[in-house]
């Protein structure tokens, strides 16, 4: 009886009433008599949208980092002013984080490069295990290695 009281009451609010079932997607906007009415929405949780980055950590700071930053903005796999990749697909950010990794000796692969590219370590790590399976992303690998040779 209880969560119909409150049903009434969230009606009764937001001056709307439904019959049948409703799915809200996203915010929603109805236009009465010149009135916007907006249904606010929670926050989206979808995995797969992009998330805030991360602070640069203390291994990419040191002046070896800075120096391979700086080969791979040359080679436009970097952007000019950061350690943020320059339009580069999921595989390729993927293969890029491991050999950075292995000439930085960086153990924690996923962890560092994840956030700071605005992705979870598991969807990087996702990526990188595709790029394995595609005999396209060779080329992308030889270019890489020739930016940081």
């Amino acid at each position: 009886m209880e969560n119909n009281d409150n049903a009434r009451k969230a009606t009764e609010a937001l001056g709307v009433t439904f019959s049948g079932s409703v799915t809200f997607n996203g915010p929603m906007f109805d236009i009465h008599d010149n009135q916007h009415v907006h249904i606010g929405m929670t926050e989206n949780k979808d995995p797969r949208a992009p998330r805030a980055q991360a602070a640069v950590p203390a291994v990419l700071q040191a002046p070896e980092a800075r120096a391979l930053r700086e080969r791979l903005a040359a080679a436009a796999l970097l952007a000019p002013d950061g350690w943020q990749p320059a339009s580069l697909t999921g595989p390729e950010k993927g293969q890029m984080a491991v050999l950075i990794a292995e000439r930085l000796g960086i153990r924690d692969v996923w962890q560092t490069f994840g956030p700071l590219w605005g992705m979870s370590a598991g969807t990087l790590r996702t990526y990188y295990n595709a790029a394995l399976d595609q005999r396209k992303y060779g080329s992308f690998q030889q270019k890489l290695k020739n930016a940081l040779d």
